[in-house]
């Protein structure tokens, strides 16, 4: 045998060694060395139906994000590697969001799964989730109920509750304000109804007076008997979490009923999203926003945080959105850093991995890609929440800009005495 054949017969048998190597080598290893070049996301999103105000807001944000990432070179523990977003429309409907996710793992084969995923398609994602051991990662919902799923949103109770009760016990104790007695007004969904389980029981913790509750139709068009019944009571404090459809039918209802004797604390959307000012009108918009009002939330335009300002004035110079900047459009951008180091921790697509890399996320308060109102900083907790659950409160200005009064370490101005 010529010395030609017998080097080709051994770097063959090599080859055949290394396959068999490869093939016989556990799944994640073959993963790891064979990584794909564009890593696919699946986005799930209410883009038409009640619930469109959260993903059109939020998706030009997400997706101006998660390209900027490409264009920085990738994720770089995968080799450079892209990703791509493929974008569901669940229709604001919880059994469309659970199918959606379903064939967006078996069909488009995606690594992870992301979206607005508020309470009500929470519930209904996680058995999906949990059956097909899949990674995911809710921009909004306020609770988890799968192993695999983890949230940007605030917690029901750590994170609403006590932010809203914490914020009235300060506003008696630390501002002079002559508050007692407390109507808990919220939307009546998963996410409404734990936030006012919590609260009730917080509230009455500080000496709170709750005297009733008024739970909002999903379904309702008006909420004028909503007000009739608020008005009913004569509560000094009206609080409670509502969505961005509920506020602008229950601020409607304050002006059309000329009703400002209770002061109202409600967030998120319903009472500090910029686009109430939108659909009420300037002239509602400044009877009811600008009085006896507090809205909560995770973001505001003139909040003391230097990574806050810059990721405001990015999107506003370089992304092109079509709508006003609001509190789901740094949601969203928040989860696109968030996935973006997930896949940097995991250097894989592999499912387990990913799931690992999740609970090791962490982005510390003063770092650039923190762009939420987090003090103790962005990590999550065993209740694959946030740890940190705090919020900011704002009041409006007759111009339609806002002010953090709550808490102090960015607050812009002092609460308006109660009118």
């Amino acid at each position: 045998m010529s010395k030609r054949k017998s080097m080709t017969r051994r770097a063959a048998l090599q080859a055949i060694a290394g396959a068999s190597a490869i093939a016989l080598a556990p799944a994640f290893i073959r993963s790891a060395r064979a990584q794909a070049k564009t890593i696919r996301i699946g986005m799930i999103q209410p883009m038409s139906g009640g619930l469109a105000a959260y993903a059109q807001e939020g998706q030009p944000a997400f997706e101006y994000i998660i390209n900027k990432i490409n264009a920085e070179g990738g994720i770089k523990s995968m080799g450079g590697a892209k990703l791509e977003v493929v974008l569901a429309d669940d229709t604001s409907q919880p059994s469309r969001t659970a199918a959606e996710a379903r064939r967006l793992v078996t069909q488009e084969h995606v690594a992870l799964l992301t979206g607005s995923i508020l309470s009500a398609q929470m519930m209904a994602i996680s058995p999906v989730l949990d059956e097909l051991s899949m990674p995911a990662l809710s921009i909004w919902a306020g609770g988890t109920r799968s192993n695999y799923l983890y949230s940007l949103g605030f917690p029901y109770d750590r994170g609403y509750a006590e932010t809203f009760a914490s914020f009235a016990e300060w506003l008696v104790k630390e501002q002079g304000f002559k508050l007692n007695t407390v109507v808990s007004c919220y939307s009546n969904y998963e996410a409404g109804q734990q936030v006012h389980k919590f609260l009730s029981e917080r509230l009455k913790a500080r000496n709170f007076n709750v005297i009733g509750d008024v739970p909002l139709d999903m379904k309702a068009q008006d909420q004028t008997a909503a007000m009739v019944r608020i008005r009913s009571f004569k509560p000094d404090l009206v609080m409670g979490l509502i969505t961005v459809r509920h506020g602008v039918m229950l601020h409607q209802a304050r002006y059309n009923l000329n009703y400002h004797d209770s002061l109202f604390v409600g967030g998120t959307g319903g009472y500090s999203d910029p686009s109430l000012w939108k659909d009420l009108g300037p002239q509602i918009g400044t009877a009811v926003l600008t009085r006896n009002l507090f809205g909560m939330t995770g973001f505001s335009p003139g909040a003391r945080m230097e990574s806050m300002q810059n990721i405001i004035t990015e999107l506003k110079e370089k992304a092109n959105l079509k709508v006003e900047i609001g509190q789901s459009a740094i949601q969203a951008a928040q989860a696109a850093r968030v996935i973006q180091q997930v896949f940097e921790l995991a250097a894989s697509t592999n499912p387990a991995a990913i799931h690992k890399a999740l609970a090791r996320v962490e982005i510390p308060f003063g770092h650039p890609h923190l762009y939420l109102a987090r003090p103790k900083g962005l990590k999550f907790g065993e209740d694959r929440m946030l740890t940190d659950g705090s919020a900011m409160m704002i009041q409006w200005l007759p111009d339609q800009t806002q002010k953090v009064v709550y808490p102090e370490r960015f607050a812009q101005s002092k609460p308006r005495p109660r009118a």
